[in-house]
C-alpha cells in the first residue's frame, strides 16, 4: 500500500486534501468504514485483541477507572500495573493504556511516518502510537490533551463526548477536569471563564464502531466510555508552537556567549550580572532570522516524550 493509499484509508470519504482544507489542524472529524479497514492501514496482527497487545507489551500498563479509585480509597483514579495484573483490572471495569505500543509492534511506525510526512510536521515533532482497551463502563473522564490524537476504534463500539475548547486556545499541557479549579500556573496564565460541567452536556456525542476514525485536535474536551470490549489505536502528534522554535533558535545564538553559560546561583536576589544578562539578551533575540527557526525544526521539540520514549525501551530490555 503506497503512502497515498494510506493516507487516503485514514480520511476517506473525504480526500486528504479535503481533510487538509476542512480539518486539520483545529476542527474534529469523524469518519466510518468497514470493519477491519485499520488492519491494513496500521499495519497490525490480524484479528489482534487485548490479549494480544498485553502478551506483547513488556512494559507497565497504565489502568484507570472506577475499580482503581476503589482500590486506592479516593486516593487516585489511575496507577500502573504488570502485564500480569493488567487483565485482572481489565476485568473489574478498568481502562488499559498501553503507551508507546509501537515499541512492540513496530510495523505502526510506517504508518506514523506516513501521517506525519502528509501533516507536513517539523522534522523534531515526536510521534507514537497508544492502545486503549475497556468495557463494564471502563473509559476516561473529561479532559483535553496539547496533542493531535488520530482513534482508529479496531473493536466494538466506544462513546465519545467531544467538545471544542472555549476556556484555552492551543493549549501547551495536558488537563484533566476533575482538577478544577486547580490548575497548573502556565495554564491559569491563558484560561478564561468557567470550566464546563464534567458530563460535558452540550458536546457532540459520538460512537465509534470497527472501522471509525475520529480526528481530535489539541485542547478539545473530551471522555470516553466502553459499555462493551472495546480496542483502539491512537496516533498521536506533539503539536510544536512558535514558542519551540523561538527557544531552540535563542539557545543556539545565548550558547557562544559564556556569560550565558555560567553557573545560575543566588538567584533570590538582584544582581550586577543578572541586570548585565538582561541587557545583552534584546540584541540575542533580535539577531533570530527565519533560517534559524527553519534549522530549530530539526531540534527535538518534545523532551517530555522523548524521555518517556527512552525510558520505556529502557522496561523493555530488562
Amino acid at each position: 500500500m503506497s503512502k497515498s493509499d494510506v493516507v487516503q484509508r485514514i480520511t476517506e470519504p473525504l480526500s486528504p486534501e479535503k481533510f487538509i482544507e476542512m480539518y486539520w489542524p483545529a476542527r474534529h472529524y469523524v469518519c466510518h468504514g468497514e470493519a477491519n479497514r485499520h488492519i491494513s492501514t496500521l499495519h497490525l496482527p490480524e484479528n489482534v485483541t487485548v490479549e494480544d497487545i498485553v502478551s506483547l507489551y513488556k512494559n507497565p500498563i497504565m489502568v484507570v477507572g472506577d475499580c482503581v479509585i476503589d482500590a486506592s480509597e479516593g486516593i487516585t483514579d489511575r496507577f500502573m500495573v504488570s502485564p500480569s495484573e493488567a487483565l485482572h483490572w481489565y476485568e473489574q471495569g478498568g481502562a488499559l493504556e498501553f503507551d508507546f505500543v509501537d515499541l512492540f509492534i513496530p510495523s505502526i511506525r510506517k504508518t506514523i511516518q506516513e501521517l506525519k510526512s502528509f501533516l507536513k510536521l517539523p522534522q523534531g515533532t515526536h510521534g507514537k502510537a497508544v492502545a486503549y482497551a475497556a468495557k463494564n463502563g471502563g473509559g476516561f473522564k473529561a479532559h483535553f490533551d496539547a496533542y493531535a490524537n488520530f482513534v482508529f476504534q479496531i473493536r466494538g463500539r466506544k462513546k465519545w463526548m467531544v467538545l471544542e475548547n472555549s476556556n484555552v486556545t492551543y493549549p501547551v499541557q495536558h488537563y484533566d477536569l476533575a482538577e478544577y479549579p486547580y490548575m497548573p500556573v502556565e495554564l491559569k496564565a491563558y484560561w478564561n471563564g468557567q470550566a464546563p460541567d464534567p458530563t460535558l452536556p452540550n458536546a457532540h456525542e459520538i460512537e465509534l464502531q470497527p472501522g471509525s476514525m475520529l480526528f481530535l485536535p489539541r485542547g478539545y474536551w473530551h471522555s470516553t466510555e466502553s459499555q462493551e470490549e472495546t480496542l483502539a489505536i491512537n496516533i498521536t502528534f506533539g503539536q510544536a508552537t512558535w514558542i519551540d522554535f523561538v527557544l531552540a533558535a535563542l539557545r543556539q545564538k545565548l550558547v557562544h556567549d559564556e556569560a550565558f553559560r555560567s553557573l545560575a546561583y543566588n538567584i533570590e536576589m538582584k544582581s550586577f550580572e543578572m541586570n548585565e544578562l538582561l541587557k545583552k539578551l534584546p540584541n540575542y533575540v533580535g539577531a533570530i532570522t527565519e533560517e534559524d527557526l527553519l534549522q530549530a525544526q530539526s531540534s527535538d521539540l518534545d523532551l517530555y516524550q522523548t524521555t518517556q520514549l527512552v525510558f520505556r525501551q529502557y522496561l523493555s530490555y530488562q
